[in-house]
């Protein structure tokens, strides 16, 4: 079984030890580093190229944000878990800007852990509910709510569904029996209509109005 490589970055020693010490029981993932600081963060990533890096957002020397600016024009295939205190709604919002993959709260249990570290590493965004109020709160919205969803069709609206839930295009076209062509553009549309940049935002804001809660029906 090929292992999903990941790097630690926090300053915080005890929760390093801590988050090793819970990742080291997966047989499916690999702690191959770790840094204390953004900018040995920075190095250890350019260095080891590892496949889902864990980081908090406020570090010495260089927060998240800037690593992830440094990292965002290169060829890194790199995908990014914010781990927060889910106490700093600007910092969030501009790690989503900047193309962060999957946001974890501290608090959150070693099930939502492990599931944003492998959907991620499967191309797919993980948004912990908790979270998708402060980010959404901050992305620019033309129209309220309520009145965006009304810009969908019904197909659309199980796309978003199935969309929030992490699944990928792929997926999707076996759930609803369509080409990956036809949820691929049903995707753009719905990012269009919503005046959204990407799925992660789809996958926020599905989880704030409710969509991502409702059953599969």
């Amino acid at each position: 079984m090929e292992k999903i490589r990941m790097v630690l970055i926090d300053d915080h020693k005890l929760f390093r030890d801590g988050m090793k010490k819970l990742l080291a029981m997966e047989p499916d993932l690999s702690v191959e580093g770790e840094a204390s600081d953004g900018i040995e963060g920075l190095a250890l990533i350019k260095r080891s190229k590892p496949d889902v890096v864990l980081l908090d957002i406020g570090m010495p020397n260089l927060d998240g944000i800037g690593l992830m600016k440094e990292l965002r024009n290169t060829e890194q295939n790199t995908k990014f878990v914010a781990i927060t205190a889910f106490n700093d709604e600007r910092k969030l919002s501009e790690l989503s800007s900047v193309g962060v993959h999957g946001f974890v709260l501290k608090t959150s249990g070693r099930t939502e852990l492990l599931s944003a570290i492998r959907s991620v590493a499967r191309g797919q965004c993980y948004v912990d509910p908790k979270v998708a109020g402060l980010l959404l709160g901050a992305f620019h919205k033309k129209q309220d709510e309520a009145d965006m969803l009304c810009d969908l069709t019904d197909r659309e609206k199980e796309v978003l569904f199935w969309l929030a839930q992490g699944l990928s295009n792929l997926e999707i076209s076996a759930k609803m029996n369509l080409s990956e062509k036809t949820v691929k553009n049903h995707v753009s549309h719905i990012l269009k209509k919503l005046d959204l940049r990407d799925r992660t935002q789809a996958a926020i804001l599905a989880w704030r109005v409710g969509i991502a809660e409702s059953s599969e029906e």
